[in-house]
């Protein structure tokens, strides 16, 4: 998976109804922060795609829910159901991020399920998240501190606080974490 942050997310799309996932596609495929990278009905086949693709981001039907295990060591799992809280808790309880509700999301729901699912992960505070949302878009301290009305210290303190929390050590690994383009550090040698 990359750590480019300019790089649009990876979708795999898990859908056994053709009509629904087609819409799905069409929709993550509008935003430059997206990008399909395979879609099936089969989910079986949807593990197979998922270990050779390493999406950032599955979209699981409810149908699917009970494949969520496998997918969620790589990727953030999100599953699609309109009523059915029982699949949706096992899917949760399972490693799912979170759910949505079929017809009513966008891509920027999506992409805002990613960053809460990163977040509560790495338990950052409200501000500091805020402050990671704008350090994932390329802003610089000084650009930051100018937005939120802080000083370039107070953004320095809560940018080594959302390392130290991240246990990260550079911008990039950062962000590719709150993107969630990575559920885990690799191991260091």
């Amino acid at each position: 998976m990359s750590v480019d942050e300019t790089a649009p997310l990876r979708v795999l799309v898990v859908d056994g109804d053709p009509r629904a996932r087609a819409n799905l596609v069409s929709l993550l495929d509008s935003s430059d922060e997206l990008q399909v990278v395979a879609d099936t009905p089969d989910p079986q086949a949807a593990l197979d795609l998922a270990e050779r693709l390493r999406p950032d981001i599955v979209l699981l039907d409810v149908a699917a829910a009970g494949h969520t295990s496998p997918l969620t060591g790589t990727s953030r799992v999100f599953v699609l159901a309109a009523g059915d809280h029982h699949a949706v808790d096992a899917a949760l309880r399972a490693g799912a991020c979170g759910h949505l509700v079929p017809g009513s999301f966008t891509a920027r729901d999506v992409l805002r399920g990613v960053r809460d699912a990163s977040r509560t992960t790495h338990g950052l505070s409200a501000r500091e998240a805020e402050v990671m949302d704008l350090i994932a878009t390329g802003r610089s301290n000084g650009e930051i501190a100018r937005q939120l009305f802080l000083s370039e210290k107070t953004v320095k303190n809560h940018v080594n606080r959302i390392y130290a929390k991240l246990g990260v050590g550079s911008r990039a690994t950062a962000i590719a974490l709150w993107r969630g383009v990575m559920s885990a550090l690799p191991a260091r040698d």
